[in-house]
Order: C-alpha cells, then sequence, then structure tokens
C-alpha cells in the first residue's frame, strides 16, 4: 500500500512540476532578470569639477534629461522615458515569442564625492517598462497585471566610466 501510495505521489509531483503552462504556455511566458553585480564604483585621480564636467557632458552626449545636478551634494540624477537605448543598458528579463517589452524607462543616480585628492564616483542604474502581448496579427495588447523591472547589464556604468576616467 505504501508503494502505490509512494508512487501516485510522485506521478502527481511529477505531473505539477511539468506544467509549462504559464497563463497561455511557453510562447506568453515572462521571466523577471536576475541581478547581477556591477562595477558602480571608480576612483579616479582626477579633481571632483573635472568628474562633474565630464559626467554633465557625458549625460548630454547620451540624450538623458539630468534632473537633477547638485554639485553641492555630490548629486546628480538623469533620466530617459521610454528610451530606445534602455534595454541595452537593462535587462528586464526574457519571455515568449509572443510576449514584446516596451522601451524601458530609465533611472540613473550618480554620487560625486572628493576623497584625498582623488574623486569617487558611483552610479546606480534602474529601470521599469511595460510588456505586451503579441497578436498574430503584429497588435500589441497591454499586459498591465505585469510590471517587469528591470536591472543594469553594467554596460552604462562602463561607458559612464570611460568618459569620466579620460
Amino acid at each position: 500500500m505504501k508503494k502505490i501510495v509512494a508512487g501516485a505521489m510522485a506521478l502527481l509531483v511529477v505531473g505539477c512540476a511539468s506544467e509549462t503552462d504559464n497563463q497561455g504556455g511557453e510562447q506568453y511566458r515572462y521571466s523577471p532578470p536576475v541581478a547581477k553585480a556591477t562595477n558602480n564604483t571608480l576612483e579616479m585621480a582626477i579633481p571632483v569639477d573635472l568628474v562633474w564636467a565630464r559626467a554633465e557632458k557625458w549625460f548630454r552626449e547620451q540624450g538623458l534629461n539630468l534632473e537633477s545636478s547638485q554639485r553641492g551634494a555630490g548629486l546628480m540624477t538623469a533620466s530617459a522615458a521610454q528610451s530606445a537605448d534602455g534595454l541595452a543598458w537593462l535587462d528586464c528579463g526574457t519571455m515568449g515569442s509572443k510576449v514584446a517589452l516596451g522601451n524601458p524607462n530609465l533611472q540613473i543616480n550618480m554620487i560625486i564625492t572628493q576623497s584625498g585628492n582623488n574623486s569617487v564616483a558611483t552610479v546606480s542604474v534602474k529601470g521599469d517598462t511595460a510588456l505586451f502581448f503579441v497578436e498574430a496579427s503584429g497588435e500589441r495588447i497591454p499586459a498591465p497585471s505585469i510590471t517587469p523591472v528591470c536591472v543594469s547589464r553594467g554596460s552604462l556604468e562602463q561607458s559612464l566610466f570611460a568618459s569620466l576616467g579620460n
């Protein structure tokens, strides 16, 4: 009797584990990203004023809206709404063939401080986006019940730091 019950339980567990119906199957699947460690701090042997000017220039060149530039506090924030470049900088997860991401909203916070004779820049990159289901006609149907959160790929930080340290 124990073998029959154990066998039935095993079948039940296998049946549940192999289910791929995620509100319509694999083609409608969305899996959020896994955050990975990025190098988000750079120490440079150059003056804070030079780092600040280079950072402002980099944000302008990237077409990012500089929302706040508080030099006295050492805080700079920038954003881009529905940025086409955002997906190059952000990982917003993986999805099935009938799911599409909108262009993400990008938020960047940077703190620049003096450390002895050096400057230290720390950057935080985040974002969010909308998810759409794609019909056979190509029509995109919003999926407001799913809110993808995007995490940094590390490429924005690398580009910004390359510009600051030159």
